[in-house]
């Protein structure tokens, strides 16, 4: 390709016809005199820049942030040579047009005046977005549902084959229950996947929860410092439930840790929560104490994780675990933990912990074989009628065993308030250990958690209700706690909740009015162990 003319910066008409006549030769390859051009009525000129008009006692350059050519002279005068100091000195080039309208003049300018080209002075840095960018191109085109992104589970696509209705859970499509022929309800559905679940065996896809490597030799140590109960002592493939404390000493999140090797451990988190823990974790880890040899890595999208739990459960998984690990209730008891393989090979992770209450397990393996692994367990489990259970399935089955979750983290509450005073070791130190002690924190009539179901089987609880006493006004001075969390229960036949209430845990047994004056109910209700099915924990440990 040849340029001639203007676009090869021959202005006048004169040159024009002579770098086109020139360029044609070229390209056509004829040897000799060039053709005659045609006259023309202008003449071959020069042209000398012309950058501002001295005398002038303003001369602007920079429009946008005020800059002059008497402030460039004046860099140059007090010893600012470099365009980098001339730009920090007089602000040529820094709005947010980044000097498209002002840095050509002032650098020349600035080169008159060190009697050099421009070239020789130099060119500053120009900053992003150098290239405008259009508000398009950052809103994008989706709105509504389509806002945002959102995340899919590993089982999503074979979940909509299965007719699942799904609910956004932190950014996360889930499942929130499978309807099958014949249910006009979704309580129908969710009745049904918790009762299967006890009666046999359920699979729930909660590979949301958040998922944390701590590796290194002091990964241990560290542990103890990010959660108020102690994992030094933990052996290599156990698990145990761990409480995460703010510095103020308010409950911050809850999971497990499950330790693989003397330096390694698997902490999961709440969904909600994984981000903003894993980030904690790693304020702790580089300002808190830098000198620990502890690394961390963040894969809850690196493994696709099944909760698999009722009866059945070590049934099914014993189908498809390799027959070389020992699952039995002997060689693979509650809380333990390992590396393992299944269906022939795969390798996968096998915690044996329950938040149904049941015999229960959770099963994980890379992130790309997780769909195929839930059809797996759906086909192995057909002889024992396995039901794959949704988020409110699961919520049932928390509240009937009186698990926290977020309505009870809230952000509002601590482990005195819980019922987990016990869990803050004061054999160490732990960040929020020392706040949690504090003298409002533990009042003898504190928010402590318990258990509500109503009088009459046939009422409704509803979360965000608050406890009267049976007689007496019904004010904030006379309030005695608040519904965190309710559900049907089908195990126990009718409406439960899990309320904090003052002095709880020594009020089993009394009768509270439960008010909600937002939706004008008013039931007579019974305050209860927060442990509806399984108090002691046999099915757990079977």
């Amino acid at each position: 390709m040849s340029v001639a003319g203007a676009a090869n910066g021959d202005f006048s008409t004169h040159a024009a016809l002579r770098s086109g006549a020139l360029a044609a030769k070229a390209a056509m390859d004829i040897k000799g005199r060039s053709p005659k051009l045609p006259k023309a009525e202008d003449t071959p000129v020069s042209q000398t820049p012309f950058w501002y008009v001295e005398g002038c006692s303003r001369a602007w350059l920079d429009q946008q942030n005020d800059v002059t050519v008497k402030d460039v002279k004046l860099s140059h005068q007090e010893g600012f040579r470099s365009v980098e100091h001339l730009k920090r000195y007089t602000t040529l080039g820094m709005a947010t047009d980044q000097g498209k309208t002002s840095n050509i003049g002032g650098l020349a300018i600035m080169a008159e005046l060190a009697g050099k080209s421009i070239p020789e002075v130099g060119t500053t840095i120009f900053r992003p977005p150098y290239t405008p960018t259009s508000i398009g191109v950052l809103a994008g085109r989706m709105k509504g549902q389509e806002f945002h992104p959102t995340r899919l589970t590993p089982s999503h696509y074979w979940a909509q084959e299965r007719g699942a209705v799904f609910v956004e859970v932190g950014n996360w499509m889930r499942a929130q229950w499978f309807p099958i022929q014949g249910e006009t309800h979704w309580r129908q559905s969710v009745d049904r996947e918790v009762s299967a679940t006890r009666a046999s065996v359920g699979v729930c896809d909660c590979t949301t929860l958040g998922k944390i490597d701590v590796q290194g030799a002091d990964a241990a140590d560290f542990l103890n410092k990010v959660y108020c109960n102690g994992f030094a002592k933990l052996a290599v493939g156990k698990t145990r439930y761990g409480l995460m404390l703010r510095e103020d000493g308010i409950a911050m999140d809850d999971g497990t840790a499950a330790r693989l090797a003397d330096d390694h451990f698997v902490v999961t988190t709440t969904t909600a929560k994984a981000g903003p823990v894993f980030q904690h974790m790693e304020f702790v880890r580089q300002c808190l104490f830098p000198d620990m040899d502890v690394h961390l890595i963040s894969t809850t999208e690196a493994w696709a994780q099944y909760a698999v739990a009722g009866p059945n459960s070590r049934k099914l998984l014993q189908k498809i675990v390799d027959p070389e690990f020992d699952i039995t209730n002997e060689g693979f008891p509650f809380m333990a933990c390992a590396n393992i393989t299944v269906c022939g090979g795969l390798r996968a992770r096998l915690f044996r912990i329950s938040f149904s209450g049941e015999l229960a397990f959770e099963i994980a393996v890379p992130s790309r074989y997780g769909d195929a692994l839930m059809r797996r367990l759906m086909d192995e489990g057909e002889e024992f009628d396995v039901t794959p259970y949704g988020t409110e399935a699961l919520s049932v089955m928390r509240i009937e065993k009186g698990h926290a979750a977020g309505n009870e983290l809230n952000g509002t509450t601590t482990a005195q308030n819980l019922g987990m005073r016990r869990m803050v070791s004061k054999k160490k130190d732990s960040i929020g250990s020392v706040l949690s002690e504090r003298e409002g924190l533990n009042e003898a009539n504190m928010l402590t958690l318990v258990g509500v179901q109503p009088v009459d089987p046939t009422e409704k609880i509803t979360a965000g209700g608050h406890l009267m006493n049976p007689t007496g006004p019904v004010d904030a001075a006379h309030d005695q706690g608040y519904i965190t969390s309710a559900a049907f229960s089908p195990s126990v036949g009718s409406m439960i909740g899990l309320a904090f209430m003052k002095d709880g845990s020594n009020r089993l047994g009394e009768k509270m009015r439960l008010v909600s004056p937002v939706t004008d109910l008013t039931v007579d209700v019974e305050i209860v162990s927060s442990h509806f099915v399984d108090p002691e924990g046999e099915r757990v440990r079977a």
